[in-house]
């Protein structure tokens, strides 16, 4: 017997007896499989969703966010040989001793962002925070659109078939709580910039069993309608402080009782419900924990929780497509639970993927003062669960089937369909690099110290029928509502208040004595203890990572199989590895049913289970989605980051708004590609300094980590990427527009002297001839003016003349004006656009003896930025005599 087993054990039958007398799909793919690798062991270093998403912090706070890419953008161009190195090295994420675009972008994608379309349906964790920082959905967006679903599809029958009949998953909700808890998590967000960790603004769902202060617990049972606690359990109180909103309670079999969910609350004195599969609403979700599996299966709820005495998490999941966890017991506190068993109860999350699934137990773990049994559960805990989510982890693992847990190929339809879809799981853990062995039990000697078996393992009971009435009663004493009248299970039978067919279980559970409970924990205890121990070191003898095998048959239990966790207390995952064919219907099994694979492993080993069932996972990809619950209008949402056009050839533009501009006038340059894969850009311009200044600019904007740098006299820098898994560019793209001020006339060039351009894989490309453009900038336009003292002079008599030049407002004219009159010329230097001449009337031939009008010509000689302009006025010339 282990050292932690029994510790473990010894405090699960001391509560036991005593109560007698948890910074910023699945997950997307990390982009190498270098991010991909997860460090072994407890110990393993890193925050949510690691290694991917932390992998390049520069902060120090285990998450990528804006705050990197700022000290990463800062540091382009910094090699390896530059002093202050260190202190960016995380971000070359390339390993080729240079920070560039490439690395940058490949940062910007560790940032949980994502601006691109959401969809409801199948969303994971992971997605639904990507799009809440991106403004794309809100919490409280999310927290409607699953009440609305539930509002349509728990109690309507969808199915057309002539079975089909409702879900009756849900037991009961709190909107008005619910969305008060987004409409908070929202706005920390938006002060924020990010959410505070995975779930939250995540709505989830309980199985009905799990305490919680603003929503009755009733165990399924309608003699219990009115349990309001006083307070949450232990592991609801994990999810609230992660900032999960409770979304609701989810159906389960009354009091945990059995597989088939059937469950009384809100029925009529003597009727109950079934909940159904959303697969095919004729067979049961199974259970205990069916409402919880088929509402998450459905899409009602993001995540759920249920509990697992002897299969309660593990059947739903198994029939409804779904990964389902049961913990090692002791990892998850059981206190404000409604206990069936405790030497196997244990609580756990159900989810659509496993990183969701490792993204929930991250919230619920540790030790508890009010769960004896998580005594020794902090000393387990890695920083992270999401630290496990390796796709290749599969490659070099050992795992092992004992033959008695494989159904038959050539027995009933649905045992023969389970047959063959785990034969397959086989296959696909083979083509994975690993080792699969097939183990006889008969073939193993029993455990030299306690003589146990596989086979004893297996045959035994479950905890229920001896542990249930002393567990209920600790439960009533700590938990129950005062006003709650029936207290024991004598007054439940008598109340009528219960699943009909159930009183004879009750009446025989409420005929356990003392002697007999305590009989059954001594031997029960010692068998769980025995067994661990023995199927530890089975495993430790022939380097076994897991023990796997089919959780269910299609729709039905097989044998023994799902005790073999139980009844050692060793941690489980089962996740989907397959669907029936049309020949095993035609054969006689249920249509549309799923067999899951499960994984056994050992004592606190669930960081290693998460990772063999992702990369299991990720390589089958056999969850469907159920077709008779699809999306209801307006659970789709197109983001800002959506790009409908068709890629383009790459090609670069640069241009203008115009082709001639005055000096002092302002002008744009605009920068475009023909985009087929951006996501990020490294942009350098030159222009000359002397014609135009740069005024202002800007980027694409949106999804951006970007900043526009002036490197020197003349030049533009524009460093621009996305975030996270937004959709990059495609089709005609701006890169950036310039605002530049005319300073001279002449032309005025701006060019792209460099533009290196990254894809949504990371890849980098420089852009060859990429562009420029010219702006000619001309010379101010000029008016000139004239004003003779006298306008009617004597031939050869002198008069003043006073010229005047104008231009732009506040723009003075320089240069001279040449004054013509009479053939003669005469000139002057403009004194702040004025001049003023004497000049002489021209004479006039004797003959003549009347006034005669002459034109005085003025043309002004501009020097510098100006146009030159003339004018004319007429003198009136009389004759001397």
């Amino acid at each position: 017997m282990t050292t932690s087993k029994s510790r473990l054990l010894s405090a699960s039958l001391a509560l036991a007896i005593g109560a007698a007398g948890l910074t910023v799909a699945a997950t997307a793919s990390p982009s190498s499989a270098a991010d991909a690798v997860a460090p072994a062991g407890a110990s393993d270093s890193g925050a949510y969703l690691a290694p991917f998403y932390t992998k390049g912090d520069l902060t120090g706070d285990k998450q990528i966010t804006a705050a990197d890419l700022d000290r990463a953008r800062a540091a382009l161009g910094k090699t390896s040989g530059d002093a202050g190195w260190s202190a960016v090295a995380a971000a070359d994420l390339d390993g080729d001793g240079t920070i560039t675009i490439a690395d940058l972008a490949r940062l910007a994608q560790k940032v949980i962002y994502d601006d691109g379309s959401f969809d409801l349906i199948e969303a994971s964790a992971l997605d639904m925070q990507k799009a809440m920082n991106a403004g794309v959905i809100t919490s409280v967006e999310l927290t409607q659109d699953y009440l609305d679903r539930i509002t349509a599809y728990n109690s309507n029958t969808v199915d057309p078939a002539g079975t089909g009949r409702p879900l009756n998953a849900i037991i009961t909700t709190d909107a008005e709580d619910a969305l008060a808890a987004a409409a908070a998590s929202d706005a920390a967000r938006a002060k924020n910039g990010h959410g505070s960790g995975m779930l939250d603004g995540i709505p989830i769902l309980l199985k009905d069993n799990y305490d919680t202060k603003d929503m009755p617990t009733s165990a399924g049972c309608s003699c219990w309608e009115d349990n309001q606690t006083a307070t949450d359990a232990t592991m609801v109180t994990g999810l609230r402080d992660k900032g999960a909103i409770i979304l609701g309670k989810a159906s389960m079999d009354e009091f945990a009782y059995g597989f088939v969910s059937q469950y009384s609350t809100g029925s009529p004195v003597g009727s109950s419900k079934y909940v159904a599969s959303p697969y095919n609403t004729a067979q049961s979700a199974g259970g205990s924990s069916g409402g919880t599996g088929a509402s998450i299966s459905a899409n009602l709820g993001a995540i759920g929780f249920g509990t697992d005495t002897g299969g309660s998490i593990r059947v739903p999941s198994s029939y409804n497509q779904l990964v389902g966890l049961r913990p090692t017991v002791g990892l998850t506190s059981r206190d404000g639970i409604v206990p069936l068993a405790l030497t196997q109860d244990t609580g756990g999350p159900i989810a659509r993927s496993v990183s969701d699934v490792a993204v929930a137990l991250d919230a619920v773990v540790g030790s508890d003062d009010a769960d004896a049994a998580t005594a020794d559960a902090d000393s387990h805990l890695p920083d992270s669960y999401t630290s496990y989510l390796d796709p290749t982890a599969l490659q070099g693992k050992h795992f092992a089937y004992f033959t008695t847990m494989v159904p038959s190929a050539t027995g009933s339809a649905s045992q023969a369909a389970a047959y063959a879809i785990f034969m397959a799981a086989v296959a696909k853990l083979q083509a994975q690099g690993a080792t699969v062995d097939a183990i006889d039990p008969s073939t193993l000697a029993a455990d030299p110290t306690s003589g146990v078996t596989v086979a004893q393992i297996l045959g035994e009971g479950s905890g229920s029928t001896n542990e249930f009435k002393s567990n209920i009663a600790a439960y009533v004493a700590n938990h129950l509502d005062p006003t709650v009248a029936d207290r024991t299970l004598a007054q439940i039978v008598a109340s009528g208040q219960f699943v009909p067919s159930y009183k004879n279980t009750y009446t025989s559970r409420d005929a356990v004595t003392t002697d007999t409970y305590n009989t059954w924990m001594s031997t029960h205890g010692t068998l769980i203890s025995n067994g661990s121990a023995y199927l530890t070191s089975l495993m430790n003898t022939d380097d076994i990572d897991a023990v796997i095998y089919p959780t269910t048959t299609t729709y039905g239990t097989f044998g023994s199989n799902l005790r073999l966790s139980p009844n050692t207390g060793m941690p489980a995952i089962t996740v989907p590895a397959g669907q029936d064919t049309p020949a095993d219907v035609t054969a006689g099994a249920p249509a549309n049913a799923n067999v899951n694979l499960e994984f056994l492993g050992r004592d606190y080993d669930e960081g290693d289970l998460i990772s063999y069932g992702y990369s299991f996972e990720q390589a089958t990809k056999a969850r469907t989605t159920p077709a008779l619950y699809p999306a209801l209008a307006g659970e789709t949402y197109a983001g800002p980051g959506v790009d409908k056009d068709a890629p383009g050839n790459g090609a670069v533009t640069v241009g203008s708004t115009a082709k001639t501009v005055k000096p002092g006038a302002t002008f744009s340059v605009t920068v475009e590609q023909s985009a087929d894969d951006l996501y990020a850009y490294d942009l350098s311009l030159g222009f000359d300094p002397r014609a135009a200044k740069l005024v202002s600019s800007s980027t694409a904007g949106g999804t951006t980590g970007s900043d526009v740098v002036t490197t020197g006299s003349g030049a533009v820098r524009v460093v621009h990427t996305k975030l996270g898994s937004s959709p990059a560019a495609e089709g005609t793209t701006k890169l950036v527009t310039l605002t530049f001020k005319a300073l001279k006339p002449g032309p005025a060039a701006v060019a792209v002297t460099r533009l290196v351009t990254v894809d949504a894989a990371g890849d980098a490309k420089t852009v060859v001839s990429p562009g420029r453009t010219s702006i000619g900038i001309s010379a101010y336009s000029t008016t000139t003016s004239a004003m003779l003292a006298k306008h009617v002079v004597k031939a050869g008599k002198t008069v003043r003349l006073s010229v005047s030049v104008a231009a732009a407002p506040g723009v003075v004219p320089t240069g001279s004006v040449k004054v013509t009159v009479g053939g003669k010329a005469h000139t002057a230097t403009l004194v702040g656009g004025r001049a003023v001449l004497r000049i002489k009337a021209p004479k006039l031939a004797k003959r003549v003896k009347k006034a005669k009008t002459k034109k005085v010509t003025v043309l002004y000689l501009p020097k510098g930025d100006f146009i030159g302009s003339s004018a004319t006025v007429s003198m009136k010339v009389r004759p001397k005599h």
